[in-house]
């Protein structure tokens, strides 16, 4: 079963499309620099203007909520549903806790805040925060089981926590710069933020992660997902500095 291409059911098909379209046009927008400021001077219909506007405004929010999605039925195919679940809803816990205490004590990333800029807020986290950290933390892990099936625990940990590591390093000025979705004070990023999240995202992965035998090794799904966010990240830097 593991290198058998595998056929997803109608929801799978239907929330990847709809991932892939919406990550394939922010993309796109991003690239010819098209902003909700800009999108006003377009020769387009009132009507229009307003849509695309919208969606320029909550594109992101709406990015990680697809992914999120997709990510867990993946996960659901990958182990079970259940198992799946129980995943997410840990992962979730886990980064809305790390995330809150970090805001109130600058430990263990450093001293940093989120703006109103990134979805709704739950206190002083941003809800799309651990739908974020499901994304990353879960996609890095099966990119390492469909490379390197037969490592071991920790060597799993440790190359998950890198890809999570590097996720973020591109990640960073993108989020702060660009998109002003976090700030951090004196507005440098602490190179504890790095080691943190190397630690953090093996840790959670290497002691809770679930032991389940991945079945499908060449599903395409984790590397898209990180593929499209990624180049979604590095052409916003190129496209509007920072």
């Amino acid at each position: 079963m593991r290198g058998r291409s595998i056929s997803w059911n109608g929801l799978e098909r239907s929330f990847f499309t709809a991932f892939l379209l919406w990550s394939g046009a922010g993309l796109i927008f991003t690239v010819l620099r098209i902003s909700p400021d800009t999108v006003t001077h377009l020769p387009l219909p009132s009507w229009l203007v307003q849509f695309v506007r919208l969606c320029l405004e909550y594109g992101d929010p709406i990015l990680i909520i697809l992914a999120c999605a997709n990510t867990h039925l993946h996960a659901v195919r990958q182990w079970t549903a259940s198992v799946a679940r129980r995943w997410g809803v840990f992962i979730l816990l886990c980064a809305y806790v790390v995330e809150a205490i970090g805001v109130n004590t600058g430990l263990p990333f450093g001293p940093y805040h989120y703006t109103d800029t990134f979805g709704p807020m739950l206190g002083v986290v941003p809800l799309t925060i651990p739908l974020a950290w499901h994304v990353v933390l879960t996609n890095a892990l099966f990119v390492v089981r469909a490379v390197a099936p037969y490592c071991s625990r920790w060597g799993e940990a440790a190359l998950a926590g890198l890809i999570c590591t590097i996720y973020d390093i591109i990640l960073e000025p993108f989020a702060t710069t660009v998109k002003h979705y976090w700030r951090w004070d004196g507005d440098n990023i602490p190179p504890l933020n790095y080691v943190a999240w190397f630690l953090i995202s093996g840790i959670l992965i290497r002691l809770f992660a679930p032991t389940v035998t991945t079945r499908h090794r060449f599903d395409p799904r984790p590397w898209l997902i990180l593929g499209f966010t990624i180049a979604i990240f590095v052409a916003g830097r190129w496209a509007f500095g920072g």
